[in-house]
């Protein structure tokens, strides 16, 4: 059923904005996202859960789609478009089959192999999609609202939780993961083939799924890694395949007059801010650059570039220097950012996340210059550290291809990119996330696939036309290059996909407790909807993921309270909301009475209380009265003793 409405839903928005062509990967990414952005916008006006949206959008698929059967496509039409979508299938299954079983190591070796964000996002999914869930507002602050945020790609696996009643933790890494892959590596094959033909397509796919990103030599700087990156922050996937996605509509629009295409290319453009707002914040301004300047170049004005380049530059000034007033004005609304980040993010980059290349090389620069030229030092190491080869390769190419005459208007879109990450650089502040620099590092992975989709197209442009002027020849090798890459990918995409500077090594093998799979699935048994639970011992301490969010990421129960300091450092009634129930949390470890503390927990409508201790707690020493007791966890039912019945495992 998903999916028969996410490709059919993408072929009919595809006719919709006037492509009439046999084009599945296309198909795929337009039907993915429009599901996940009707699921999202559905489920937040309707009391119903993901999966009961998913059948209305298939009711509403399937009429449209026999209602449209004369304007229906032959499949097959066109068999090297479908060898390219199963080629981006493929390399998604090479990259994704070793983080889908992550959740089997986690059942039984208690170890998460991946990113430690994963219990974030998976506890987000269960919250869209599962039933323990629904209605309760955000899953880490039980009936509070959820936060407006770019949440939009967890509506891809939030469906399946109702669907095939699994935790959110199992669907991250074997649904939400893959599908975001398959729309990033399909995105970037529509994009290819648009500026290269179908070998431009699997060129494309390379820089997404085969070839090694900057990290791999050079200045060797694992934070800026293009793989690390998705797989840390796999929402970015969807981001790239809708900026991919929208780059193709707009290459269309800029060769003819299609003004269906430049309605979907800013659709899918507005689209990227739910789906990753960091990419959007990078995208948006250079592909406002591109419109002009491609609207400009057809009336002849070829020096409309510098000026569209002051106009960004004033732009990106202006809203940093109103958000800092706002930010001041308005400290409840604008919690989120603080001074300039350009100074944090460069010593973070060039001497917080070693080993690289150029190791102290940045320090002792800023020890000798500290106000001087270290900053452009810095800003032109972070460009080398981010695109490798390809800060070479992408002006060589469209050098060549300018000779040629094969340069067309549309290819100044990655100047305009690698300028706007440059505003941001200059001018993005810093926000209340954990490194705070998020607003320049975060969106770099679209600067570099880009720059590298755009640099080897051109170079396949270049010798094409300079060779043989027959692109058809050239897609033969291409493909059969990528299919004996293929085994080389499957070796070698867990190395890649991981950490490569120090810091980083802790959070892909967080441990779970002893106790805590077995307390989950326990709670996912015997739960209610409605029921809440909460976790003794909690401090105010920054902590990304800590017990009550891995316990929402097995279970898809919603809890009293997760992260404190995250919820604490937002807006005012959230803050004043997490600090009652810290502090009421504490009253209770501190109780001696054990009906005393059930009653405070009934009074805070808690249904499940999880002590994660060896020793029980005050009012409780034995855990006499514990519903579940597993390796350190006791779990204690709050309907009074009469009601728990002990199961220890």
């Amino acid at each position: 059923v998903f999916a028969y409405v996410v490709v059919t839903a993408g072929r009919l928005l595809h006719v919709a904005a006037g492509e009439r062509r046999f084009d599945p990967a296309a198909w795929y990414v337009l039907g993915l996202l429009a599901t996940c952005l009707a699921l999202y916008a559905l489920t937040a006006l309707l009391p119903l859960t993901a999966a009961s949206v998913l059948a209305l959008l298939a009711l509403l698929t399937l009429v449209l789609d026999f209602l449209g059967a004369r304007q229906r496509i032959a499949l097959g039409s066109d068999w090297r478009a479908l060898a390219g979508f199963a080629l981006c299938a493929a390399f998604t299954a090479a990259w994704c089959i070793e983080p889908a079983r992550a959740y089997e190591t986690v059942l039984d070796r208690g170890i998460l192999p991946v990113w430690g964000d994963y219990f974030v996002h998976a506890a987000r999914i269960s919250q869209f999609g599962g039933s323990l869930a629904l209605g309760r507002g955000s899953i880490f602050l039980a009936d509070y609202p959820t936060s407006f945020y770019h949440f939009a790609s967890y509506f891809s696996a939030a469906p399946l939780a109702g669907l095939l009643d699994q935790p959110g933790l199992a669907l991250s890494m074997s649904a939400w993961l893959p599908l975001g892959f398959l729309a990033m590596a399909s995105g970037a094959y529509v994009l290819g083939e648009r500026l290269s033909r179908a070998v431009g397509g699997i060129a494309a796919l390379a820089v997404v799924a085969i070839l090694p990103d900057a990290s791999d030599y050079g200045l060797r700087n694992g934070f800026l890694s293009f793989h690390w990156s998705v797989f840390a922050h796999p929402g970015a996937m969807y981001a790239l395949g809708a900026a991919f996605l929208s780059l193709a509509f707009l290459d269309r629009w800029s060769r003819e007059p299609a003004r269906p295409a430049l309605v979907a290319s800013a659709l899918l453009a507005a689209s990227i801010l739910l789906f990753r707002a960091h990419v959007f914040l990078l995208y948006l301004p250079a592909w406002l650059a591109t419109v002009a300047y491609c609207r400009a170049q057809r009336t002849g004005r070829r020096r409309i570039g510098l000026g569209l380049a002051a106009v960004l530059g004033v732009a990106a000034g202006g809203t940093s220097l109103l958000l800092s007033h706002l930010e001041r004005a308005f400290p409840t609304v604008f919690w989120r950012f603080e001074g300039p980040a350009l100074g944090r993010f460069l010593e973070i980059t060039h001497s917080g996340m070693g080993p690289t290349a150029y190791t102290d090389l940045y320090a002792e620069i800023v020890m000798g210059d500290p106000w001087g030229y270290s900053m452009l030092v810095g800003i032109g190491l972070a460009f080398l550290a981010a695109l490798g080869v390809v800060a070479l390769l992408l002006p060589l190419a469209a050098l060549l291809c300018k000779r040629q005459g094969w340069l067309r208007s549309f290819d100044i879109f990655p100047a305009f990119l690698a300028y706007s990450w440059l505003l941001l650089m200059l001018f993005a502040p810093l926000t209340w996330a954990v490194h705070g620099p998020e607003l320049i590092d975060r969106p770099v992975v679209l600067l570099y696939a880009c720059a590298g989709i755009w640099s080897l197209c051109l170079m396949l442009r270049w010798l094409v036309s300079w060779r043989t002027r027959a692109a058809g020849r050239a897609w033969w090798p291409a493909l059969v290059g990528a299919l004996l890459a293929l085994p080389v990918t499957l070796h070698d995409s867990a190395a890649m996909a991981k950490p490569k500077f120090d810091s980083g090594q802790p959070y892909i093998a967080l441990h779970v407790a002893p106790g805590v799979v077995e307390a989950s699935a326990f709670l996912r048994a015997h739960a209610l909807p409605g029921d809440t639970f909460a976790v003794a011992g909690l401090g105010n301490e920054l902590a990304v993921v800590d017990l009550p969010a891995e316990i929402c990421a097995l279970s898809g129960l919603p809890t009293l309270l997760a992260r404190p300091h995250l919820e604490m450092i937002k807006d005012g009634p959230r803050e004043r909301l997490a600090q009652a129930r810290l502090a009421a949390l504490r009253d209770i470890d501190r109780e001696s009475d054990y009906r005393q503390a059930m009653m405070m927990l009934r009074s805070l409508r808690v249904q499940w209380y999880v002590v994660p201790d060896k020793q029980g707690p005050r009012w409780d020493p034995a855990k006499a009265h514990a519903a579940f007791r597993s390796g350190t966890i006791s779990l204690y039912r709050t309907g009074g003793a009469e009601d728990n019945s002990v199961t220890r495992h």
